[in-house]
């Protein structure tokens, strides 16, 4: 499909922010809202001729009231399992719309920025997009584009419990707010899973790169509040930023320790892995990741030539196996994907380092 194409090709606009808020350690985060249609079951109950006209019907409602977050609209039945993957790799949907095609659906902005799932465990499910910390910012263009849907589509609510949802640990609001955090220095200082067991003790689920059920690739984590009722959007925004910033200042002093402590060992580890990541003529998914990881780290610490944090964002995402084949416009098997990939790493590489001897 050429729309995907031209999306694999590009980076996610909204991620292309070399001064986004702490953008040194925080990716990017996001805010999900979810609804229900009032008059209709969940979608895991329902058939798919009946999920096909809700899904039609939400479309026509979001191409009328926020036009922007319709640019492009995606029927999963009309997309191969690959197509679907790169969407899953950009973080666009979930994997139940990987497996589960018939009635489900999408609709994204023109920069990205806006995406909303359309019957995968509830009937809509909006995502706003913001690079680095700033969750909360991502917070207001949800809500509002929420509210001008909610202008034409009635969502189920209780006066007690709030927002109705499929499955109860989203009843209330209906807020997941999540942050994409690369944490090397406590990864290599062997103290990142205290700092995260600490979060989860305070009832935030901690995830891999993928999100749900997936583990961990490159040092990055996915940090999301799990109690939605009971509180408002804002109260829980700030409280998962307070607890975000508390990790980001842990991550920064590993960092500095490792500079003060172990200075040869860690610049050793960001110059083999910039040398790998510049030479290597195969690369699987997982090694990109783990270099990439130090990479970054090393050019964050002053070690490596300048790689603006908007480029090794692009990469994570780029270096994907659904991604190099949606951009290729061919399916390709494993050993021609770790071909490209390498290739693909060294481009972008180059050409930062050039950038930086103009």
């Amino acid at each position: 499909m050429k729309a995907l194409r031209d999306l694999a090709k590009r980076p996610a606009p909204w991620l292309m922010q070399d001064d986004a808020p702490d953008g040194h350690i925080v990716l990017s985060s996001r805010v999900r809202l979810a609804r229900n249609v009032t008059g209709w079951n969940f979608p895991h109950v329902v058939d798919a001729d009946h999920l096909c006209r809700l899904r039609d019907d939400v479309v026509e409602a979001i191409e009328r009231t926020t036009p922007d977050a319709a640019a492009h609209v995606l029927r999963m039945e009309d997309l191969d399992e690959t197509e679907r993957r790169f969407l899953l790799e950009r973080h666009l949907i979930s994997a139940d719309l990987v497996r589960y095609v018939l009635g489900r659906g999408l609709t994204i902005s023109q920069d990205e920025d806006l995406g909303l799932m359309l019957n995968e465990e509830d009937h809509v499910r909006l995502q706003a997009f913001s690079a680095g910390l700033s969750v909360d910012a991502a917070l207001e263009r949800a809500s509002r584009g929420m509210r001008s849907i909610a202008e034409e589509v009635a969502f189920a609510c209780d006066d007690e419990l709030g927002f109705l949802t499929a499955c109860p640990t989203n009843v209330g609001t209906g807020l997941r707010a999540s942050i994409l955090i690369h944490l090397p220095g406590l990864v290599i200082t062997e103290d990142a899973e205290r700092v995260l067991n600490g979060l989860r003790r305070l009832n935030y689920t901690v995830r891999g790169f993928y999100g749900e059920g997936s583990g961990v690739m490159g040092s990055l984590f996915q940090v999301s509040n799990s109690a939605t009722l009971g509180r408002d959007e804002n109260a829980i925004v700030e409280e998962l930023l307070v607890h975000v910033r508390e990790v980001i200042e842990c991550e920064s002093k590993a960092r500095q320790a490792l500079l003060e402590r172990d200075r040869i060992r860690t610049e050793d580890r960001a110059w083999r892995a910039w040398g790998l990541s510049t030479r290597a003529r195969l690369l699987t998914t997982r090694e990109a990741f783990e270099l990439l990881s130090d990479v970054r780290l090393g050019c964050s610490l002053g070690i490596l030539p300048r790689v603006p944090t908007s480029v090794s964002n692009h990469l994570f995402l780029c270096v994907q196996s659904a991604h190099l084949q949606v951009g290729a416009g061919q399916a390709m098997e494993a050993p021609e994907r770790d071909e490209a990939r390498a290739r693909f790493v060294r481009d972008q590489l180059e050409r930062a380092e050039e950038r930086n001897d103009e």
